[in-house]
């Protein structure tokens, strides 16, 4: 499915490790970030459980909804 490609992509580049890298990236681009290091390395797990949650999670079914119809 493609919501599991996605979290998977997610998991890869927001890994936590990767955060500096990024930083890094964004310096060279000239893309200044308003926020610390702690936050960027909050918002960068917080991307990382997301994607988790999206790769791992079953497909939602709403049978009650066909049921009904």
């Amino acid at each position: 499915m493609i919501r599991q490609r996605v979290g998977i992509l997610l998991m890869i580049i927001f890994l936590p490790i990767n955060g500096p890298l990024i930083r890094m990236i964004l310096s060279e681009l000239n893309i200044q970030m308003p926020i610390g290091d702690f936050y960027f390395f909050a918002l960068c797990i917080l991307i990382f459980v997301i994607g988790g949650f999206m790769t791992f999670t079953p497909k939602l079914k709403f049978e009650s909804i066909n049921k009904s119809l």
